[in-house]
C-alpha cells in the first residue's frame, strides 16, 4: 500500500534522492523547495511546488496549497536547508547567522505549526540535522548552532504532540554541491576539519545523493524504535 510522503528541498541533493527514493517505492510524494524539480516532471507520483523556505508567510501559504487534500502523511522529511560561509565565530555576523537560522531552524517550525493547523495527521516526521551540531568544529559557527538548536526543537515537539514520531537526523557525509565548496574552496589549514571531507570524498565514506537516501530510507522505519525526540546518526544505527 503505497504512503503519502512529504519532503522539503527537493530540488536537488539529498531531498531529490529522497524523492526518488519513495518515488521508485510508489508512495505519492509531495515536494517542496525554492527551485523547480523538474526531474520528476513525468512522475504521476509526484507533487510539487516552489517555495522560498526563507519567506515564513510564504512558506505557510505553498505548504497549504500542496497538502490540501491530503489527511494524513506516514512520513515528513524536513531536510532544506543551506550552509553558510565557514568562518570563525568572531567574523560571522549576526545577519549572517540570522540568515542561516531562518532557513535552517524556524522555516521547519513554519511547516509543521502549519500542519497542526491544517489537522494533518503525522505518523513520523524526520528533521535532517548533522554531525556539527554536537561536534563544534571551528568555523562552521551559524551552521552547527542551527542543527544544534533544531535538535532542541525536535526534542519539544515530541514532548509536546506525542502521537507523532520526531527523530532529528545526522545523515552523514553526502557528496553534494556544498562539498565542492567545502572541499575546494574553504582554506583547509586554518579549518582542519575539512582535511577529512576531502579524504572522504569519492570513497564509500561520502555516498552519492542517491546512494545515501536509499541508505537512510531503508533504516527510517527503524527510527520509530527510538527514543521519541532523540538525535540519531544514521552512522551509529
Amino acid at each position: 500500500m503505497s504512503s503519502n510522503i512529504f519532503i522539503t528541498g527537493t530540488s536537488k541533493g539529498l531531498g531529490s534522492g529522497f524523492a526518488d527514493y519513495y518515488l521508485g517505492k510508489e508512495d505519492k510524494v509531495y515536494g517542496l523547495s525554492r527551485s523547480s524539480a523538474d526531474q520528476f516532471g513525468s512522475e504521476d507520483n509526484y507533487q510539487h511546488i516552489q517555495a522560498d523556505v526563507s519567506d515564513f508567510d510564504q512558506i505557510k501559504v505553498k505548504v497549504k496549497e500542496l497538502l490540501k487534500d491530503v489527511e494524513y502523511l506516514q512520513l515528513v522529511i524536513l531536510n532544506a536547508g543551506i550552509l553558510g560561509e565557514i568562518k570563525g565565530i568572531t567574523d560571522a555576523s549576526i545577519d549572517e547567522m540570522k540568515e542561516v537560522m531562518d532557513i535552517n531552524l524556524w522555516a521547519n517550525k513554519v511547516i509543521i505549526d502549519t500542519l497542526y493547523e491544517m489537522k494533518i495527521k503525522v505518523n513520523q516526521i524526520v528533521v535532517i540535522s548533522s554531525g556539527a551540531s554536537i561536534n563544534g568544529n571551528k568555523g562552521w559557527s551559524g551552521y552547527s548552532i542551527s542543527k544544534a538548536a533544531v535538535n532542541m526543537l525536535v526534542k519539544l515537539y515530541a514532548v509536546e504532540y506525542p502521537e507523532t514520531h520526531y527523530t532529528a537526523l545526522a545523515p552523514g557525509l553526502i557528496d553534494t554541491g556544498m562539498q565542492d565548496y567545502l572541499c575546494d574552496v574553504v582554506d583547509h589549514e586554518a579549518f582542519p576539519s575539512m582535511t577529512r571531507l576531502k579524504e572522504a570524498r569519492g570513497t564509500d565514506n561520502m555516498p552519492t545523493p542517491k546512494e545515501a537516501a536509499k541508505r537512510i530510507g531503508d533504516i527510517l522505519p527503524a527510527l520509530l524504535m527510538t527514543p521519541n525526540g532523540s538525535y540519531e546518526d544514521v552512522r551509529k544505527l
